[in-house]
């Protein structure tokens, strides 16, 4: 006799909590001249923003649909509150309108519009970041994730304004069919002094479908070598044998990489 009243105050206490709205961030537009478009993304805050007067880093990832989204804000919060291996941030989710345009530096057999990746570099630099910092409290701390062929951009973006972030983390990311374009940025890269210290974290799937010759992993390979020669470029590829296509552990793996090398 004693469950029944469990089991209706169970049952009470569901109801009651079906009607309340879960809120783990919210949405936010700027109207871009850079790219004569609006553009939209998701804004998750730490759990202790409004609580505090702290500043905070920034996390911007790419093709952030709600999945990619959902997936994030788990990763950080296990690692910052579970495993406390890094500090809270801002994570800010960049929606897409026009990925390969948007994403590719070159045009390639399996892209042939016009690239739009330094329009889109201009639009992060010159628009979104200085919304983001002028409505929030940020540090200079500012990280960048991209993922298949956002991975390209994130590669594109390190090469060509490697001093924009602190660390880049590109997932499942190669040269398709434009492997030579990147060799030339890559000389260019190394040629340059690079003043402070910064970090590339790469990840595969050895399973991935698009890669089934290996041609990918090679590129990563011999990209990886001689990045690492690099004097302040703090660089590692990890290898995932039983995955696919952008390895959920990547972003989790990274940041783990990244503030131990801080530390």
């Amino acid at each position: 006799m004693r469950t029944l009243p469990f089991l209706l105050f169970m049952i009470l206490l569901t109801a009651s909590l079906s009607g309340q709205e879960i809120n783990i961030g919210f949405k936010d537009s700027i109207e871009s001249k850079v790219l004569n478009e609006n553009r939209k993304f998701i804004v998750k805050l730490p759990r202790d923003y409004n609580a505090s007067e702290r500043s905070y880093p920034v996390l911007y990832r790419l093709d952030g649909d709600m999945d990619v989204y959902t997936e994030t804000v788990g990763t950080i919060n296990r690692l910052v509150h579970m495993d406390e291996l890094i500090p809270d941030m801002i994570i800010v989710m960049i929606e897409n309108t026009n990925r390969n345009r948007d994403m590719m530096p070159v045009n390639t057999s399996y892209f042939t519009s016009e690239p739009g990746a330094d329009n889109f570099i201009a639009f992060i630099e010159s628009e979104l970041i200085p919304h983001i910092n002028n409505s929030y409290r940020t540090t200079d701390e500012k990280l960048l994730c991209g993922q298949s062929i956002s991975a390209i951009f994130t590669f594109y973006y390190f090469l060509t304004h490697t001093d924009s972030f602190n660390a880049y983390i590109a997932c499942s990311g190669g040269f398709p069919d434009c492997e030579d374009y990147f060799i030339d940025l890559t000389d260019e890269f190394l040629e340059t002094e690079q003043a402070k210290q910064r970090c590339l974290f790469m990840t595969q799937g050895l399973k991935d479908f698009l890669d089934p010759d290996g041609v990918i992993k090679k590129q990563l390979y011999d990209f990886t070598q001689r990045i690492e020669s690099k004097e302040n470029i703090v660089c590692k590829m990890k290898s995932y044998e039983d995955e696919g296509h952008v390895p959920f552990q990547s972003l989790y793996h990274a940041l783990r990489f990244i503030y131990s090398s801080e530390n």
